[in-house]
């Protein structure tokens, strides 16, 4: 049956059933490698950085949610500001998901570039709020020269 746990004569219910939305925050830190191939030998560059950032989002429903984000690369000094969803499965006590965003690639030196970033990742769920899991990311930046970016992160989320 649908609805709450308890909601039913009896037990009844399902013990994660929400009625409306969640919002939550996640937290990520991990390596980037950045990829820069440009015209002629001395164009190329290839760097491996760590990277840190926060998402904030509401979960619409079970397995969709909407996402806004950003993120630091240290050495580079490049600023990641993105905007997307989040399409995630369920089997408990593990989440499967696919994410996929827009983002403003703005590195400190250099213009700022539109990229598109699609990622997969699994959580394990610590409790009905708080989840911990790995992703991994490869952002495409539409530019002149290649841009390529493989974000490998820890996550944690919490839910309110």
């Amino acid at each position: 049956t649908d609805g709450p746990e308890g909601s039913e004569y009896g037990t009844g219910g399902y013990r994660r059933y929400r009625a409306g939305g969640t919002f939550f925050v996640e937290g990520l830190f991990g390596a980037a490698a950045v990829d820069i191939e440009g015209e002629g030998e001395a164009a190329d560059f290839s760097q491996t950085d760590l990277i840190a950032g926060v998402e904030a989002g509401y979960l619409v429903e079970d397995w969709l949610a909407f996402k806004l984000g950003y993120a630091h690369i240290t050495e580079q000094s490049i600023d990641l500001f993105s905007l997307g969803m989040r399409s995630q499965y369920e089997l408990e006590p593990f989440v499967y998901y696919f994410s996929l965003d827009a983002e403003l690639y703005a590195p400190d030196v250099g213009d700022s570039k539109f990229g598109v970033v699609p990622g997969v990742g699994a959580e394990m769920m610590l409790g009905q709020r708080l989840r911990a899991g790995l992703a991994y990311q490869h952002d495409f930046i539409l530019a002149d020269e290649t841009i390529g970016i493989n974000r490998f992160t820890a996550r944690v989320q919490v839910r309110f």
